[in-house]
């Protein structure tokens, strides 16, 4: 079974570190140093012989080499990029080798071999780096760490480490955000206090209401509700007491829609169209024709040739609005989409590099093209916008975006973004994301800003941090330096997740209160070091165990975020129970256990016919057991009791479920 594929590996491979380790010289000079630095810290075996090379100039960094080594078949491999400073930026790997879901390697214990790998990888002015979180996958711990400066954290400056479980070598390695040589860090004298830093913080509008939404694909439904978000990109300076922020990229939010399929027309007079169908044909009339999209289009976009011929198009229906459908026009500088109702421009791209003008123009020229234009194409829509920012993505374009405001509460899934190239004042880019027939909750009566923010604070703390304000400088800022990843209900204060609903924090357990001196404490501890756990403070090994606690158990590295319907459709689709079988809160018997154990391990049609099996336990066990239960004894899932009796109808207790996931994860 292959390894989880890290998120480590996925990230951006090229950041910069703070080191003098070397300098370049030559290429072969730095080359057999970066090489030999690499080794120094990273167990490179002999059977990854087959070594190669790439390096490139970064504008910032310098030369970035990225070295890799393979063995001849390509079943394992390492790589890593280093700077000409001589410091490791990234590492990922692949050692080929196999390892159990019980690790040998506690999580402490991994822990510490992130740490020496660390003190290895980092120069001596980064030496200070904090543990911040850690979770268990199925091969691995992984542990993240935080950079302090000065004795404070610095927001967004992280190293990532995965710990394989087995081995205990650290197979992957990214540091996020790294700080240069020329950034600099002030520690002032005197700053605010924490009391007006909260004050700014909730003055400057950093804590507000806004309206979100969410769409059940499942029902079929966009369900849009109030609540409190913190906007963690925002700080308090700690010496003026003004806002400060990061720079952001800015990632809209687009309406996906599904492409309208098309074929010959078939013989009507031998079927009927069911409800369903009439109504998506009925919802069909009164749309306008391809050709009459594009004339509208190119009438709000004069500056574009009038004659000009799409490539390709398609008539598709939004996800979220079922009777919104949307003309989308390719052209071969440019793309257009349009609502097929109504002829509102929807989006426009344009792909090439407009005719520059003579001279420049200037941000508010452009600012100005920006407002002619959305009066011109969305006039019944500005006066229930607000303008929201103005950002460079670089020198030569202007981009504006604004913000659905339901009275006076922002709506942010709503918005209407423009971009104007600065060297042709010719708008290049043209968003409207807007939903036509949605109802707003009545917020006249939610809590206050203030008492959303001390419901924030008492969870994550609000406390002072370094903030990146410019390209090589810090701030010494209060803030919080991770999103909570909930927002609050207006009204109650609780917790609300990304759908509206009650937010549940599936946190991993790392232990419990009750299990020390008990003669299941190690087996338990050892899933816990492995990510598998039961939720609660307590761990009640005495007490009977639910089907869906069993379950989960039995799946705690991808449980966590499921919903009971979400898990249980998962647990079908891959065979561990049946439709039928579904029962959440019965509570689970030894044959059952067993059963769902095979299953696990993917045995299930071998363990159906007992026919085939003798029953190995001393009591008498159901025929439709006989193949589960042996299969559990062969593989020392399943023991039985000291007298050899299977117990097949028995009540589990979480203990006994604890002990039967420990062996079955041993055998897998």
């Amino acid at each position: 079974m292959k390894k989880i594929q890290s998120l480590i590996v996925t990230a951006a491979l090229i950041f910069t570190l703070a080191a003098p380790a070397f300098a370049a010289s030559t290429d072969s000079v730095t080359l057999e140093k970066a090489i030999l630095k690499v080794k120094s810290v990273i167990n490179i075996p002999e059977e990854a012989s087959i070594f190669e090379y790439h390096s490139w100039d970064d504008a910032e960094t310098g030369k970035i080499w990225g070295l890799s080594w393979n063995d001849k078949n390509y079943e394992q491999y390492y790589y890593v990029t280093i700077n000409d400073d001589g410091v490791i930026l990234n590492f990922n790997s692949n050692t080929g080798k196999e390892s159990g879901l019980i690790g040998s390697l506690t999580r402490e214990q991994g822990q510490r071999k992130a740490e020496e790998f660390l003190s290895k990888v980092l120069p001596a002015d980064m030496s200070d780096f904090r543990l911040k979180d850690s979770h268990v996958f199925e091969w691995a711990y992984s542990f993240t760490y935080i950079l302090h400066i000065n004795g404070f954290p610095v927001k967004n400056t992280t190293f990532s480490l995965e710990v394989d479980k087995s081995t205990g070598e650290v197979t992957n390695y990214y540091g996020n955000n790294i700080i240069k040589k020329s950034d600099k860090f002030p520690l002032p004298e005197e700053k605010i206090s924490d009391d007006e830093a909260a004050e700014a913080f909730i003055d400057g509008g950093c804590v507000s209401l806004i309206y979100n939404s969410y769409y059940d694909y499942k029902e079929r439904e966009l369900n849009i509700y109030p609540s409190f978000m913190l906007d963690v990109n925002k700080f308090v300076d700690a010496v003026t007491g003004k806002i400060i922020e990061t720079q952001l990229d800015f990632s809209p939010l687009y309406a996906y829609a599904t492409e309208d399929s098309s074929g010959g027309a078939g013989r009507a007079e031998a079927f009927s169209l069911t409800p369903e169908e009439q109504k998506v044909v009925d919802s069909l009339a009164g749309l306008i024709s391809r050709e009459a999209a594009i004339r509208s289009a190119l009438s709000k976009l004069s500056w574009l040739p009038s004659s000009s011929i799409p490539v390709s198009s398609n008539l598709s229906s939004s996800y979220i609005e079922k009777d919104k459908y949307i003309w989308h026009l390719r052209f071969e500088d440019f793309s257009i989409s349009v609502n097929a109702k109504t002829s509102e421009l929807i989006s426009f791209y344009y792909f090439s590099k407009p005719e520059t003008r003579t001279g420049k123009v200037s941000s508010s020229a452009a600012e100005k093209t920006a407002l002619d234009f959305i009066n011109k194409v969305a006039a019944d829509k500005i006066d229930k916008v607000k303008f929201n920012e103005t950002k460079s993505s670089s020198s030569n374009q202007y981009y504006s975006s604004f913000t659905r405001d339901v009275d006076g509460t922002p709506f942010p899934s709503n918005y209407i973004s423009i971009s104007v190239d600065l060297e042709s004042g010719r708008i290049v880019s043209y968003d409207l994301m807007w939903y036509d027939n949605v109802n707003f909750p009545d917020v006249t009566y939610s809590m206050t800003a203030d008492k959303a923010f001390e419901i924030y604070a008492a969870d994550i703390d609000f406390d002072l941090l370094y903030a990146r304000i410019e390209s090589d400088k810090f701030a010494l800022a209060f803030g919080f330096i991770d999103a909570p990843g909930y927002t609050l209900d207006p009204f109650s204060g609780e917790k609300l997740g990304y759908d509206g609903k009650i937010y549940k924090d599936r946190r991993t357990i790392e232990s419990y209160d009750d299990i020390s001196g008990k003669w299941y404490e190690e087996t338990v501890k050892a899933l816990l070091d492995n990510g598998y756990y039961i939720e609660g403070e307590s761990f009640m090994g005495s007490s009977s165990i639910t089907q869906e606690e069993f379950l989960r158990y039995m799946y705690s590295p991808v449980q966590a975020y499921y919903t009971q319907d979400d898990f249980y459709d998962m647990l079908i689709q891959n065979k561990i129970i049946t439709a039928e079988e579904k029962s959440s809160e019965s509570i689970v018997v030894r044959q059952d256990a067993a059963k769902y154990a095979v299953r696990f391990l993917g045995l299930d049609k071998a363990a159906k016919d007992g026919s085939i099996f003798k029953n190995p336990y001393r009591d008498r066990i159901a025929d439709n057991y006989i193949g589960y239960a042996a299969i559990a004894k062969s593989l020392e899932i399943m023991l039985g009791d000291a007298k050899g009796n299977f117990n097949g109808e028995k009540s589990l207790i979480r203990a006994e479920a604890a002990v039967i996931i420990y062996n079955l994860l041993k055998a897998r």
